[in-house]
């Protein structure tokens, strides 16, 4: 099970932000005691994107990334990856907040022939 914490830096979002989401129904979670613990598959309900299949399960529990993240990591403009996501880069909603699997946009990009540095996002 997931502590707030871990949900929280996997959305890149705040922990009290999680907290509010949870406190809203809009994150289903378990209160244990004091604490809040939540499961991988409740996790990936809160982001609009596809559901991950068992063969990709380990992949989409990485950390998202923000455009911003991305763009410093590619050394691109934020504005390019803006253009990378009208060309069908895929997304992952999450509360209003676009954010990215990594797994994802490697496979993308190397698709199109960009050179990423191994290990790119980390």
């Amino acid at each position: 099970m997931l502590s707030v914490e871990e949900v929280a830096s996997h959305f890149g979002l705040r922990p009290d932000t999680v907290r509010r989401k949870i406190r809203a129904g809009e994150i289903e979670a378990t209160r244990i005691g004091r604490v809040y613990r939540m499961v991988w598959p409740d996790v990936w309900s809160c982001e609009d994107g596809p559901m991950p299949k068992r063969a990709r399960v380990t992949r989409y529990e990485e950390p998202l990334l923000c455009k911003k993240r991305i763009a410093g990591a590619l050394r691109v403009s934020v504005r390019t990856v803006e253009r990378w996501i009208e060309d069908g880069m895929p997304t992952r909603n999450v509360f209003g907040a676009v954010r990215f699997n990594p797994h994802d946009v490697t496979d993308w990009l190397q698709l199109r022939d960009v050179d990423l540095p191994h290990g790119w996002w980390k």
